[in-house]
């Protein structure tokens, strides 16, 4: 019995005193990547961004990347010309149930896997953005660890033009 209740000890001392929360864990900050010698080079497809709701001046915005050279970058920020700040989101699981929209840390992006901002995933969360209307265009940076800021015209649409695996 005493051993079982020492195991029972040592099991809660490893894990902590602290409940697991998932959010402390997405906050954690991210390993530098290794360099491997080779400088990445992103390919970025289907940048666009949606219409003003009536009335706000937040949008979402959206891309897929893919690693066309090198290993591994990491996205770390974005820009977008005329906002006043833009976010890396994410969806989450509140503890109710609710899914909720959040901030996200640095995405990594490796060879032979796409990283997809679309609809209902990943995006850019644009604040503060002048009204934008369909058939515009926007100026945005995108920031990598390695290799720095792409600049890119995000088209602004109200329908995604197409697929992650269309292109």
């Amino acid at each position: 019995m005493r051993v079982l209740v020492l195991m029972v000890c040592l099991m809660l001392a490893a894990c902590g005193s602290e409940p697991h929360n998932a959010h402390e864990e997405m906050a954690a900050a991210p390993t530098h990547l290794v360099d491997d010698g080779v400088m990445p080079v992103i390919d970025v497809r289907m940048a666009w961004i949606r219409p003003h709701p009536a009335g706000r001046d937040v949008t979402a915005a959206y891309f897929t990347l893919y690693l066309a050279e090198g290993s591994a970058d990491r996205l770390v920020s974005a820009r977008i010309a005329g906002a006043s700040s833009t976010e890396l989101h994410g969806h989450t699981i509140a503890d109710n149930g609710m899914m909720q929209m959040r901030p996200i840390e640095a995405q990594d992006l490796v060879a032979g896997a796409p990283l997809i901002f679309a609809p209902g995933g990943r995006h850019l969360m644009v604040h503060g953005l002048p009204s934008v209307a369909e058939g515009d265009t926007v100026s945005g940076v995108l920031v990598f660890e390695r290799a720095g800021g792409i600049e890119l015209e995000f088209q602004v649409q109200s329908i995604a033009p197409g697929l992650p695996t269309d292109f």
